[in-house]
């Protein structure tokens, strides 16, 4: 599957479909986690694989995950 059509899937996915993407990925997220992160899929851009996440995201994802568990996220990303 290309990246476009992966972010596609990830942006139309149900939170239960997400879930499982994760699960393929062996990222782990509790009920909480995942109903925080989930609404930035609507976010998403090809331009981050050049640019990488923009800071607004990343903050989002600290406040919602924590600084520990979004910089562990990041890393397996």
């Amino acid at each position: 599957m290309d990246i476009s059509k992966f972010i596609y899937q990830l942006q139309t996915s149900s939170i239960k479909e997400f879930k499982n993407i994760l699960l393929g990925f062996d990222i782990k997220l509790s009920d909480k986690e995942l109903k925080g992160v989930y609404p930035l899929l609507q976010e998403i851009s090809l331009s981050w694989l050049l640019i990488g996440v923009p800071l607004p995201i990343q903050h989002k994802l600290v406040d919602i995950l924590g600084e520990d568990r979004a910089i562990d996220l990041f890393n397996q990303l």
